[in-house]
């Protein structure tokens, strides 16, 4: 039994007694509230909206890391170039300073790590 169906009799009933509704509370109950307000929140009209597409999140390492190219594959770069490379040849340099891009099984990864693409 869903919660809006256990919910749904309390909610039509108004408080059990007299003392019980003029009596105030730390925390109103729901007939208490305006009847506008309890239109708009009442449980018939949740069961009766549509549901929505729930939101995915993005992997924010992944995100800082990777980078969606407009072929559908993914470029980083490659690690080694920032610092302590006093010692490498300038061809490995180099070698350093091109893309990375992501291998088949990385991308399928990927898509879903990062489902918008970032």
């Amino acid at each position: 039994m869903s919660f809006l169906a256990r919910m749904l009799p309390r909610l039509r009933s108004g408080p059990c007694s007299a003392a019980a509704a003029t009596a105030p509370t730390a925390f109103p109950s729901f007939s208490l509230l305006s009847q506008t307000r309890a239109f708009s929140s009442s449980p018939v009209a949740a069961l009766t909206r549509k549901p929505t597409k729930i939101k995915l999140k993005t992997h924010k390492g992944a995100a800082k890391r990777w980078i969606a190219i407009a072929n559908g594959n993914f470029k980083r770069s490659k690690t080694g170039r920032v610092h302590l490379n006093s010692h490498m040849s300038p061809t490995r340099l180099n070698r350093l300073g091109e893309p990375a891009y992501a291998r088949p099984i990385e991308k399928k990864l990927l898509r879903r790590l990062m489902p918008y693409g970032n």
